[in-house]
């Protein structure tokens, strides 16, 4: 019978990229798992979103952002689920909701 080879984990900085090779994300894996900064494009190359990962989940803020460049949403993350403020703001950078999530519940608006 033919043994299957362990499948080799990702560790270390990583940097992927979309098919027409521009840079798609940028990060790093320990065992496998995201872990630390990891930070999204857009195929213009401008920011997407940027956020910290534990263990391979989302952990901590997040920023997201509009193809121009300009701030859509900040939100908090514990072990991979909402938790904490949320907020959403207008292409002038003006607040236009703002939410309070718990383990991915609207619990405050």
């Amino acid at each position: 019978m033919k043994q299957s080879k362990p499948k080799k984990r990702k560790n270390g900085l990583a940097k992927e990229f979309f098919a027409d090779g521009s840079l798609s994300n940028t990060g790093k894996f320990v065992k496998g798992k995201k872990v630390g900064l990891w930070k999204f494009y857009l195929r213009n190359g401008n920011l997407r979103a940027s956020g910290r990962f534990l263990a391979g989940k989302c952990n901590g803020e997040f920023r997201w952002f509009r193809q121009d460049g300009l701030l859509w949403q900040i939100g908090n993350f514990k072990q991979g689920k909402k938790n904490g403020p949320w907020k959403i703001f207008d292409r002038k950078g003006k607040l236009l909701k703002s939410y309070v999530f718990k383990e991915n519940k609207k619990i405050k608006r």
